[in-house]
């Protein structure tokens, strides 16, 4: 990939590590609901260009659809993302310790709930978000297609400091940063967090006109020259629009990094976790 240089205001990644910091182990339904399967969510380490000063620290991570072991191999009673925030609170204590749990920014890209009763279900993700603001500073997020947030949460998470969830397409900021936040996936009009696919398309072009440095999305684009899933009219508009850093999950890619040829950068989540820390300028 050509490396180029972040203009002031823009993210840029430069590297991904190939193997994972750590694995946190969990288990899920099987296809077909038939069963369980055991899984690992792997904790890959980067770096990145253009994080504010007060951002030591990146966290992305979406479709964390399983409930976490316990380290004597037994389910747990929490889902593998409150698992996830724990471990993660370890990795920085132990690898950085000079980082502050404010110096953290969090963003969630949806489908964070599973059990293992039933493949892809629904639930509340409340957990993982509360699991995260205790041990970080900030938490941002979208909601995945199978993410059901009662009105008390949503009311919670409107109301507590340092967590934002993007209902509604929006762009904040967040120390001299802006970012972007579209949930959902297109679909039929009536079914949970599903927009349909022209009203989404024009979401999305709202928010790219207004300049984000990052933008947080559920649905994923698709690269089809390199053989990455997604949806052609996300992409479509990512190429027409502005230099960005897309976080997305929903479907799942072989390779976490992809690249547009106007600049704009594709990270996907799906079914692991980034820990980005800030680069110098070079």
């Amino acid at each position: 990939m050509k490396r180029r240089k972040a203009e002031r205001g823009q993210l840029r990644v430069l590297r991904v590590a190939e193997e994972p910091l750590e694995v946190v182990p969990f288990v899920s339904a099987a296809p077909g609901s038939q069963g369980i399967i055991y899984g690992g969510l792997p904790i890959y380490p980067g770096e990145m260009q253009g994080l504010p000063e007060e951002v030591k620290v990146l966290i992305v991570a979406s479709d964390l659809q399983g409930v976490a072991l316990s380290d004597n191999g037994d389910y747990s009673d929490l889902l593998v993302g409150e698992k996830l925030a724990a471990t993660l609170e370890g990795l920085l204590l132990r690898h950085m310790p000079d980082v502050r749990p404010d110096q953290v920014l969090v963003c969630l890209c949806g489908d964070l709930y599973g059990d293992t009763a039933v493949r892809g279900s629904s639930g509340d993700p409340l957990p993982v978000w509360r699991a995260f603001r205790r041990r970080f500073g900030t938490v941002f997020g979208v909601n995945g297609n199978h993410d059901l947030l009662t009105s008390e949460g949503e009311a919670e998470l409107a109301s507590t400091p340092g967590m934002h969830l993007f209902t509604e397409p929006a762009v904040l900021h967040h120390e001299n940063m802006l970012i972007a936040g579209l949930g959902g996936v297109t679909g039929r009009a009536g079914r949970p967090n599903r927009t349909p696919e022209k009203e989404y398309l024009e979401r999305l072009e709202w928010l790219l006109q207004r300049g984000p440095a990052l933008l947080l999305l559920h649905q994923s684009p698709d690269l089809p020259g390199a053989e990455l899933p997604g949806h052609a009219g996300i992409r479509e508009r990512l190429e027409a629009g502005p230099e960005v850093l897309v976080c997305s999950g929903h479907v799942h890619w072989d390779q976490p990094l992809a690249e547009l040829d106007n600049g704009v950068q594709l990270l996907n989540t799906d079914g692991r976790v980034l820990v980005f820390t800030a680069a110098s300028l070079c």
